[in-house]
Formats: structure tokens, sequence, C-alpha cells
């Protein structure tokens, strides 16, 4: 009997002494870069960190033994990334007319769909969607957190991570 995706989650998390949140986190982001690379901001992590194969970063960077547990546990996830199919997004707020999504998700009650081949990231929140350009920011894939707010989405690229408040909106035009 094959085992669950969440069953997976679990005893990874138990294999490397972190909680199932930070697995599941890490590994929906690395899935949207097809197990390249990931950025995170995970507080039994050391805060802001990111990896790819060969290099690992972590907020508390003499901090070796962090380092270490991050780049085995990311070298892992990444190869079970690479075997799990990708996620399925909520297609109920795909804009029509739109061309094919690189990449789509949600949190809580926010929606998201980028479109490389447009520079053009969509985000469906409070009933409506807003568009944004992303020239200069090709994005590769989603960092999802928690704050006072109760929700943070930051987009991450080759360059870093940009939030969406941080891009130019797209005002779309009335006929």
């Amino acid at each position: 009997m094959e085992k669950s995706r969440e069953e997976v989650i679990r005893e990874i998390a138990a294999e490397h002494g972190v909680t199932v949140g930070t697995v599941a986190t890490l590994l929906h982001g690395l899935q949207a870069t097809g197990g390249n690379q990931v950025q995170f901001n995970i507080g039994e992590l050391g805060g802001m960190g990111q990896w790819q194969p060969g290099m690992t970063m972590v907020g508390d960077m003499f901090n070796h033994s962090l380092k270490a547990k991050v780049e085995k546990l990311c070298t892992d996830l990444a190869a079970l990334s690479r075997k799990l199919p990708r996620e399925v997004a909520d297609e109920s707020h795909a804009v029509p007319g739109r061309s094919s999504a690189t990449f789509k998700g949600s949190q809580n009650d926010t929606h998201y769909t980028y479109y490389a081949d447009e520079n053009r990231l969509v985000i469906y929140d409070d009933g409506k969607n807003t568009n944004y350009d992303t020239t200069g920011y090709p994005l590769t894939g989603v960092q999802q957190s928690q704050d006072n707010s109760g929700k943070r989405l930051s987009f991450t690229y080759p360059g870093g991570s940009v939030q969406a408040k941080d891009l130019k909106e797209i005002k779309e035009k009335k006929d």
C-alpha cells in the first residue's frame, strides 16, 4: 500500500526533527520550482533562508549545524518534490482570455496566478483581481507565511524575493 502525501510529510518531519508545517511549506516551495530552489522564512530554521543544490543560507549564518540540517532536509525534499505530481491549484479565479499560467495557488482566501509570458501576476483577494507587472522579476515560486494581517505572500525570483506591494499595479482599461 502506497503512503499518502501526509504520511510521507510526517515521516520526513520526524526524521529531521522539524514540524510537519515546516516540511509542508518547504515541499510546496520546492514543487513550484521543480525541486531546484526554495526561499523561506521559518522560525525553526533560523528565520529567512534559501536553498538550492550546492548553496544553503540561513539567517543564523554561523550556526553550522542548522545549515547542515537545512541542507539535508531540502535535499531530501527536492528529490521527493521531483517524484510528486505538481499541486493543482483552484481554477475558479483564473482570468478568462489569459495564456496558460506558469504557476498558481492560494493561501487562506487569497489566490495568485503567474503568467510568465505576459510578465503578469494576478492576485484575487477581497472579491477582486489585482494585476501586477513582473517585468524584471521572472518569478519561480512563492513563499507563504503568516503575519499580523493573517497572510503574506512573497514571490521568489533568481535574485531573491519580492512582495506584490513592491510591484507596479497594472490598471485594466475599461471599455
